[in-house]
């Protein structure tokens, strides 16, 4: 991919979470041993990611 190559910005994402699923969050944070900025940088990864390759299906 072209873009892969190309050097890396920085962004900023604000969440709103239900309590709910940030304690949800919290937990599968501490089981994974993630610090939460962690946690959320790797979800936004992986879902981005998956939203790509469904998208390259279409």
């Amino acid at each position: 991919m072209e873009s892969a190559q190309k050097s890396h910005g920085k962004i900023e994402v604000k969440l709103f979470l239900h309590p709910n699923d940030h304690h949800r969050a919290m937990v599968a944070a501490k089981a994974l041993n993630l610090a939460e900025r962690e946690f959320y940088a790797l979800a936004l990864h992986l879902g981005s990611n998956q939203i790509l390759r469904q998208a390259e299906d279409v």
